[in-house]
């Protein structure tokens, strides 16, 4: 007599188990990407993303940064030319008498 003819229960149980070892390299698979799905890989896209919007904010606020840097050099540049000085001190003489024409 075979095992299998002695005790079907035993064989019953022994089918499962042949089964579930054999799709358990399966299962374990789809747990550990099911846990990189969604506590891994969401948080990280959602950081990404929000690290994208900040990096865009940054250059917008960088950019202006330069551009008034520019505007700050031009004037200092400016008030350091003796020829930019003259024509200050003559418009501000010369302005009240413009006004009262």
């Amino acid at each position: 007599m075979d095992l299998e003819e002695r005790d079907p229960r035993d064989a019953n149980s022994r089918r499962i188990l042949r089964r579930i070892t054999f799709w358990s390299p399966v299962g374990i698979c789809m747990v550990l990407f099911g846990q990189v799905a969604f506590l891994g890989l969401r948080p990280a896209w959602c950081e990404r993303r929000r690290l994208i919007e900040a990096e865009a904010m940054m250059e917008a606020r960088h950019a202006r940064d330069l551009d008034l840097r520019a505007e700050i050099q031009r004037s200092l540049r400016a008030r350091n030319d003796p020829i930019f000085l003259e024509r200050q001190r003559r418009m501000r003489l010369h302005a009240p008498l413009l006004a009262q024409r």
